[in-house]
């Protein structure tokens, strides 16, 4: 008997199906406002020829809104293969998988993650850091490891560490920032109660460490159990057997590669000449790093051009998927039915102890991010509404702004309509299924940590 192949829907066919049930939701939810917690009810959509037309029109609009970071994916493919043809990435993967060799790349393997969770949970960077995607995914797969942990490195790493950041604008920020404006918290600053977020990111990062390293040494002492064996990742593979040798200009090409990167940190954080950058900046950077790469390798014009437009080419796929994720959120919103699923499943808390609050907000939160997956958009929009609740139910302000922060963050490692989700997962040519075989388990973990995380900040008063 013929043994049945197992289906691996493409991510396209996923999302898209979503954004067709998203559609049908918006003629049966009545449409409705929420303007600082106040809900208002609007007359029902009704059924003609735009509302029908939204299910296409969804789709270039979600690319539309966001453009940035399609523009950025695009550039960033374009820049890499212009790297690749200098010959520096495979002299500088090779020198530093030599470097650490096969006894210390667990250590590796570990700094790295701790790094990316730093940037996570402190600077709050999830999109700032997909310039690094590709490279991170070369050198985990150089390192002798699969596409499951160099998605791990980047997804628990820097998801993780977002969850429960400790001075997380996008969560923590935008939440008490909105409870300075509605007068609930006092004083200038919006990271209070940092010191228990630090402890709860510590364990948080440990966990994700812990259980992605004994996958990682699972696979290198036994290839076929890999999630992702059989998997053609060889135009992603770097030789690291052949010898190579490191040129004064693949070190001008690195140290082009890494002041590109430091320009993004420094840009985002602090700015220049007052101006702080955001995502087109860093594409910018990376174009013109890119074209200095291809100068100091004496690149002719033409090959330059021709490896930029591979590698966009290349990148088009990782591209169109933030886009087709983001029609998900178009379409609800233009409906105006998200707040209406907002303002009904946050009144499903009422009568609730402090700790089944505190778990049901967490539960909510999770729920809603697959339609919103923006935390600080998410933010703006359910804290007015969520914070009033939780203090009647017993809860504190930091304690119910700790239950946004797990809701938040923890699905945004699951939800393919999270856009940058999938850009990893492209990058790291993982399928959705086999990431939910990996995670899942994981997922569980980080939930039952997240109960327990609050019931401790009730019982101090957090």
């Amino acid at each position: 008997m013929k043994q049945k192949k197992p289906m691996n829907f493409n991510p396209f066919i996923l999302i898209f199906s979503v954004v067709i049930v998203a559609w049908i939701a918006t003629f049966l939810i009545t449409p409705g406002t929420l303007v600082d917690g106040v809900y208002t009810a609007l007359p029902r959509n009704t059924l003609n020829f735009n509302s029908v037309f939204d299910l296409f029109r969804s789709i270039p609009m979600g690319i539309k809104d966001t453009s940035n970071l399609v523009i950025l994916v695009l550039m960033i493919g374009g820049a890499l293969e212009i790297y690749k043809a200098t010959g520096a990435i495979d002299s500088g993967v090779t020198t530093l998988v030599r470097k650490f060799g096969s006894g210390s790349r667990t250590v590796l393997l570990i700094v790295l993650m701790v790094i990316f969770s730093a940037l996570g949970g402190f600077l709050g960077w999830i999109e700032t850091l997909i310039p690094f995607a590709p490279l991170v995914v070369a050198v985990v797969l150089a390192m002798g490891y699969d596409g499951i942990v160099a998605l791990a490195m980047l997804v628990v790493g820097l998801m993780g560490g977002f969850v429960t950041g400790p001075t997380n604008l996008y969560t923590v920020g935008v939440c008490n920032g909105i409870l300075q404006n509605m007068g609930l918290l006092t004083g200038d600053n919006v990271f209070v109660g940092v010191g228990y977020r630090t402890v709860l990111w510590c364990i948080m990062t440990t966990i994700g460490i812990v259980y992605t390293v004994l996958y990682a040494n699972r696979v290198v002492k036994d290839p076929t159990k890999s999630l992702t064996y059989g998997t053609d990742v060889s135009d992603l593979m770097l030789d690291t057997s052949k010898e190579v040798k490191m040129t004064g200009a693949h070190i001008i090409v690195l140290l082009s590669i890494l002041g590109a990167m430091v320009m993004s940190v420094i840009g985002f954080q602090f700015g220049y000449g007052g101006v702080k950058w955001g995502i087109d900046d860093v594409s910018a950077i990376f174009f013109a790093s890119a074209l200095l790469s291809g100068l100091v390798s004496k690149m002719n014009p033409n090959d330059m051009v021709n490896s930029f437009l591979k590698g966009a080419g290349g990148s088009i796929s990782g591209a169109m998927v933030i886009g087709f994720a983001r029609a998900v959120f178009w379409i609800m919103n233009r409906a105006n039915v998200n707040a209406t699923i907002v303002y009904n499943a946050v009144q499903l808390l009422e009568g609730l102890s402090p700790l089944l609050a505190g778990i049901g907000i967490i539960l909510l939160v999770s729920l809603i991010n697959g339609l919103i997956p923006s935390g600080s958009a998410k933010g703006a929009l359910l804290s007015p509404i969520i914070i009033p609740i939780a203090l009647e139910l017993g809860l504190t302000d930091q304690t119910a702004v700790l239950c946004y922060q797990f809701g938040d963050g923890i699905t945004n490692m699951f939800w393919f309509s999270y856009g940058t989700l999938m850009i990893f997962m492209n990058y790291a040519r993982v399928t959705v299924p086999k990431w939910y075989k990996f995670f899942v388990p994981l997922m569980i973990i980080y939930f039952i940590f997240g109960f327990v995380s609050v019931g401790v900040a009730i019982s101090i008063g957090f």
